[in-house]
């Protein structure tokens, strides 16, 4: 059975090792992760500015390949709620990296 992407959404300044931190915990749950912020952010320079226009257009382009947007951290910055906005126009679902827990452990347990 294919399994479902979920877009990794996190703070621009998050450390390498807590989005892949990130993607760790959303694999262990059934899903293919994809985190631009942490791809990307291997070949691209975002002090240039038309690389930084390309990262977001990449971004775009991977967040509307998934199946849903799921919310890392504690607080959501101002590009964060840019994605949000982006998946709730695509009617992509969105949830916290606990919220996808939860409907883990429900689906495992005879469904809601």
């Amino acid at each position: 059975m294919e399994k479902a992407f979920a877009y990794i959404c996190a703070a621009s300044d998050a450390a390498p090792r807590l989005l892949k931190r990130y993607c760790r915990k959303v694999y262990e749950l059934g899903y293919v992760p994809i985190c631009p912020k942490l791809s990307e952010a291997q070949y691209l320079q975002p002090d240039n500015a038309d690389e930084k226009k390309d990262f977001h257009s990449i971004a775009r382009q991977k967040l509307g390949r998934c199946r849903m947007l799921v919310v890392c951290g504690n607080e959501i910055s101002h590009s964060m709620s840019a994605e949000i906005g982006a998946a709730e126009k695509r009617n992509l679902i969105c949830t916290t990296l606990d919220g996808l827990a939860k409907i883990k452990e429900a689906d495992e347990n005879g469904g809601l």
